[in-house]
């Protein structure tokens, strides 16, 4: 008799304790097992039961199909049977056997649990929406049943569902801004920016420490660039989180967009001030002062994170470029070569070396670091395109023409490239080639100020359908009116028609806008020399030796003055 209790009390422990999480309703005054219906479908339904409590599933099953033998109207055995079937991860059989279940107990909470998880693991989502639907209709502040219906529609990107259940559950939980907030994201994905707007500015409104949903807002703001109040909204974040990084990194792309210096200062001097050692908030507080111009603080704030091993190329980095806008060329050299070795595969160490050289003249430096930097960045537009440029420069044009047409076969719309390869066949006076370049290329760009300028100025180089250049540089001057490059172009063309007060007028003007070239100079001194006025032409003509030392037709126009 003890025996046959303590086999009842491990049924009853079995069947409380293999409930799933799902809360059950209190159906056993219906639906419990009556001895007195089958002593022989209890007694198996006993035994399947003690079976379980000891994981012996199989045994389990036979009795519990021996049980609805003799009982085939109780839900409960049932649902056993399908629970053991689904231990077996045999879900076919399962869902038959709890269906039967649900039919027989349509208010069992966990029937349904195990018949939505069933259909699951068949990929049978949309049954398993269906019947977790049903369950939630029966329980709605299941948790655990929430969180398997969210997870099937972002599985299948059922959006317009995903914000219908969030809007459901933001009635279910007024005071909860959770849902809200999901149902703000769920918005977004489908455009619906000013449904979701609206909805995190009631929550914001409402509780002013929801951090999540003044980020989720302020990034709206932004995506609708209205950039006052994304930063109105983040220094909100800011004042309860000062530390937030993503915060301080989303207010400096927007204060460094707008050019607002001052703002970024604001930020930063302090937290250098608190955090010496903070090497990232240096580095924009330099870079900061960079644009202003403001070289000498820029230097003070970057010198420190040379230190950081982390942080030092970034450093070398910004510490070349200033020394390159200060013209101090040696210096800047020291910094990109260091920047080269620390983190090889930042190009602009590269790039900025080739140009301190170039500047200077020193092709064969140039070429030495252009054939190590595409040993690392062998598809470099940019680089391949600065080595044609170099060797063209050092008088190798037809070398000059393989890593320019490798470019271009990398990117057919890279305008530099398609100028760069023109020019060097122009001066390999393969004019069929460059001709059809430029006039192809300006099929699919019209409007390209560089094309235009460089096509014209070829024509005048050559003298030859000077009408066309004029009006092609004219373009090109609409779109950058004070180019100097362009304006000399323009000037050069009025030169070649024979109309010099124009051209005067045009290289003056380039010589204002741009930095002295060897180039603009000795147009100048043609000008000055067509107009018969040749102390003009010899003071502009000496500038453009000294710059250009290696002229020999320069040098032989001031041998004949």
């Amino acid at each position: 008799m003890m025996l046959k209790h303590f086999v009842f009390i491990l049924a009853i422990i079995f069947i409380s304790g293999c409930a799933s999480h799902v809360q059950q309703l209190d159906n056993t005054k219906n639906y419990k097992i009556e001895k007195s219906k089958s002593d022989k479908a209890y007694s198996h339904y006993l035994n399947g039961a003690l079976y379980d409590f000891q994981d012996q599933y199989e045994k389990a099953f036979i009795e519990y199909q021996l049980a609805s033998l003799y009982d085939s109207t109780s839900a409960q055995i049932q649902k056993a049977i399908a629970r053991n079937l689904i231990r077996m991860e045999e879900y076919e059989g399962a869902i038959r056997h709890l269906q039967k279940s649900h039919k027989l107990n349509p208010k069992d909470l966990e029937t349904l649990n195990y018949l939505a998880e069933s259909y699951y693991h068949l990929n049978k989502f949309q049954e398993s929406i269906r019947t977790y639907k049903k369950l939630l209709s029966l329980d709605p502040y299941n948790t655990n049943v929430q969180n398997n219906l969210i997870y099937l529609y972002n599985h299948l990107k059922m959006d317009e569902e995903l914000a219908g259940f969030y809007k459901k559950m933001m009635d279910y939980y007024p005071g909860d801004s959770k849902f809200n907030i999901q149902y703000a994201l769920v918005s977004i994905r489908q455009r619906n920016l000013n449904e979701a707007q609206k909805v995190l500015e009631d929550v914001v409104k409402r509780d002013s420490s929801q951090l999540e949903a003044f980020l989720v807002l302020g990034n709206l703001y932004e995506a609708n660039k209205d950039t006052t109040n994304a930063i109105y909204t983040y220094r909100i974040i800011l004042s309860q989180d000062p530390n937030n990084e993503e915060i301080l990194n989303r207010l400096y792309r927007i204060y460094r967009t707008r050019r607002e210096w001052g703002q970024i200062e604001n930020i930063y001097k302090p937290m250098i001030v608190h955090q010496h050692n903070h090497s990232q908030a240096r580095l924009i507080l330099a870079e900061t002062y960079f644009y202003q111009e403001k070289w000498e603080e820029a230097k003070a704030v970057t010198t420190p994170v040379l230190n950081d091993e982390d942080y030092s190329p970034a450093a070398y980095e910004l510490l070349g470029r200033i020394a390159f806008e200060e013209e101090n060329y040696d210096e800047a050299e020291k910094y990109f070569n260091q920047l080269t070795i620390l983190n090889p595969k930042n190009r602009y160490g590269w790039i900025f070396l080739v140009i301190i050289y170039n500047r200077q003249q020193q092709y064969e430096k140039s070429l030495r670091v252009l054939q190590d930097a595409l040993t690392i960045h062998a598809n470099d537009i940019d680089l391949l395109g600065m080595y044609g440029s170099t060797l063209s420069e050092a008088g190798r044009n037809e070398d000059a023409l393989k890593p320019l047409e490798k470019a271009l076969n990398l990117d057919q719309d890279n305008m530099t490239t398609v100028s760069s390869i023109a020019a060097v066949y122009d001066k390999l006076k393969m004019w069929n080639k460059s001709d059809s370049l430029y006039q192809e290329s300006l099929k699919k760009h019209p409007d390209n100020a560089l094309l235009l300028n460089n096509y014209s100025y070829s024509l005048a180089q050559r003298g030859i359908q000077l009408e066309l250049a004029l009006d092609l540089v004219t373009r090109a001057l609409e779109s950058e009116p004070n180019n100097g490059a362009y304006l000399d172009t323009k000037g050069w063309v009025y030169f070649k028609m024979g109309q010099y007060d124009l051209a005067l007028e045009h290289i003056k003007k380039a010589l204002d806008s741009r930095e002295e070239s060897a180039e603009v100079l000795e147009h100048l001194g043609e000008v000055y020399f067509k107009l018969g006025q040749t102390e003009q032409a010899k003071y502009y003509w000496e500038k453009a030796f000294e710059k250009d030392p290696a002229n020999s037709e320069l040098q032989q126009k001031l041998q004949a003055l």
